[in-house]
């Protein structure tokens, strides 16, 4: 969808606005929505600042004033609205990301279910991960025994995906 200012640029800020019963949407890419003031005029409305109601939330800028090429949305304008401005965004901002991730997450990547239709070999690999980070935590516990349990377990896996 094109900005509806300057009619040039892909439209990347979708504003909804309702007054006296009547919703009206505004659709403006970033330069036609920081010219007119649709920004700053959202911005004040905000009864909050998001890095304030969500602690950990990074603050600082990444190390260099990326852009992403996608959606042209600034680690700034990520900040100020508590969301991404699309999928590519994770992967230009994600040094900055990473580490808000795992604090809410606890984990850095996806560690949810399988689909139903994974291979057993797929399985097998994550399972072996998984027992080699418990084997690690345990040595380092020096909980020997359980270690011991760990190894075998990750042989015996090793052993039947081997054949």
């Amino acid at each position: 969808m094109l900005c509806q200012h300057c009619g040039k640029n892909e439209a990347n800020r979708h504003y909804h606005m309702t007054a006296q019963g009547k919703t009206t949407e505004t659709h403006l890419c970033t330069a036609c929505a920081q010219e007119t003031g649709f920004d700053a005029e959202f911005q004040k409305n905000i009864p909050f600042a998001f890095p304030a109601f969500l602690p950990g939330f990074p603050t600082a800028p990444p190390p260099s004033a990326q852009v992403c090429p996608l959606c042209g949305s600034s680690f700034g304008d990520i900040q100020q609205s508590g969301k991404a401005g699309c999928a590519q965004c994770y992967g230009v901002f994600s040094a900055a990301f990473l580490p808000f991730i795992r604090r809410v997450h606890g984990a850095g990547r996806h560690v949810g279910r399988l689909p139903s239709g994974a291979s057993e070999q797929l399985k097998t690999r994550r399972r072996l991960v998984a027992l080699r980070q418990q084997l690690a935590e345990a040595i380092e516990a020096q909980a020997f025994e359980q270690a011991a349990t760990l190894r075998d377990e990750i042989r015996a896996l090793e052993g039947g995906a081997s054949q």
